[in-house]
């Protein structure tokens, strides 16, 4: 029993100096990479969901289109055999005709007699030759009016199909172009990851969430040096794309600012910050300022919502929010 309870005791000796060797940061930016590779294939989930209900959405509406299509068809169809039946009716009218020519004949030869009986006869004739010449007049009017319907139909049909496909192509190359984009940022500003910056994708969005130790001192809202690095490199790449809008977005916690300076409130702070951000943005003369939008946000979209020091720091950040111009997938959707 001692032997048993010594060899424990070493054995835990030995763990606790292997994890003592292990520095308590190191284990904790583990962690939060780990956090922050979750909170990623979450986002990328999300998104692919949301990508499958559009296009199984587009794909109803194609379905409905054929369906609509299909039905005319077989209306078309059914007008053709009408058609036909017509026709057998327009040649049982010849003969009508040729008996009543044969009728006229006889009157001209027959007695008084004879001659009032045919009259009735041929009266008769003349109402059935009459109605059928009618209903024969009404279904070719139907028939025309069908077959103008199905061509518009299938004017219609192609005209969607075309602008379905047009527009997937239009989606699949603003997909390709921000997954691009995002593979740019990431490379550019991988030095700054375990600085409090990150960049995700949600929604079709690009997101370059800038912790405030990143770029701001408490309270303050001057970039510090190593944020406007970041920032300068980040401007670099969206230089290059200029189809990408920008939104800059200040964010802070829920802590109330006090003083009588500049600063009244987390509105402000807010503010100024999102408007530092975006000066040092177009410092690049390349990136048209008419690209970006600045918001204030103050402690109104927490990522973290507790009341503590951990979510406080995440809430307290600068969101650079990359959206692709959607001027032509728009024009594509409005576009008869």
């Amino acid at each position: 029993m001692n032997s048993l309870r010594k060899l424990k005791i070493g054995i835990l000796g030995v763990l606790f100096f292997m994890v003592s060797c292990v520095p308590v940061k190191q284990l904790t930016e583990l962690k939060s990479k780990a956090d922050a590779y979750q909170t990623s294939n979450e986002q990328l989930k999300e998104e692919n969901q949301k990508l499958t209900v559009d296009v199984n959405e587009l794909d109803g509406k194609v379905l409905s289109l054929q369906k609509r299509y299909y039905d005319l068809e077989n209306e078309y169809n059914t007008l053709k055999e009408k058609q036909k039946n017509l026709q057998e009716q327009n040649e049982a009218l010849l003969k009508a005709q040729k008996e009543y020519e044969s009728l006229i004949g006889k009157l001209k030869e027959g007695s008084s007699e004879e001659i009032s009986k045919l009259l009735g006869e041929l009266q008769i004739m003349q109402g059935n030759l009459q109605d059928r010449e009618n209903r024969v007049k009404v279904a070719e009017e139907e028939l025309k009016a069908q077959e103008l319907k199905l061509k518009e139909s299938q004017d219609l049909y192609n005209q969607q199909q075309a602008k379905l496909v047009e527009l997937q192509t239009a989606l699949n190359k603003q997909k390709e172009a921000m997954e691009s984009l995002k593979g740019k940022l990431s490379q550019a500003l991988r030095g700054f990851y375990d600085q409090g910056l990150t960049v995700h994708e949600k929604n079709g969005k690009i997101y370059v969430s800038l912790e405030e130790q990143l770029l701001f001192k408490t309270g303050s809202y001057s970039v510090d040096p190593k944020g406007q690095e970041a920032i300068k490199k980040l401007s670099e790449v969206l230089a290059n794309n200029p189809d990408i809008n920008i939104m800059v977005e200040g964010h802070t916690d829920d802590v109330p600012l006090t003083g009588a300076g500049q600063i009244k409130d987390n509105w402000d702070l807010s503010v100024m910050r999102a408007t530092a951000v975006c000066r040092i943005l177009v410092n690049n003369k390349t990136i048209d300022p008419k690209r970006i939008t600045t918001s204030g946000r103050s402690q109104y979209v927490p990522l973290d919502a507790a009341k503590t020091a951990d979510a406080r720091k995440k809430n307290r950040r600068t969101e650079i929010i990359l959206t692709p111009n959607l001027s032509e997938v728009l024009q594509l959707i409005q576009s008869n």
